[in-house]
């Protein structure tokens, strides 16, 4: 069965997640765009995107295979969005 998400919804969900990660981090509120490449921008430590990934999979419904950890799925908040949505599954 594949489901359909609504992929602005998701996009915004995961780019106010990763901003709420990176702030734990730095004192100004972090700013991400869409197209930004995530790791280049270095919001995230290695903890807070282990958390990331944790965090999609639980939102989203998705087991994410850590062979697909790669600057192609996860390297911008549209790549994620992309990975997701092929990805979707429905909950248990």
């Amino acid at each position: 069965m594949v489901i359909t998400i609504d992929t602005t919804t998701a996009r915004n969900e995961i780019r106010s997640k990763i901003v709420e990660l990176a702030s734990r981090t730095t004192l100004k509120k972090p700013v991400l765009r869409d197209d930004d490449v995530i790791p280049e921008t270095g919001l995230l430590d290695s903890a807070a995107n282990r958390e990331l990934v944790v965090w999609l999979e639980t939102r989203f419904g998705v087991e994410i295979d850590q062979r697909d950890l790669t600057i192609e799925n996860f390297g911008t908040v549209n790549a994620i969005v992309k990975y997701i949505a092929g990805h979707a599954r429905p909950m248990a």
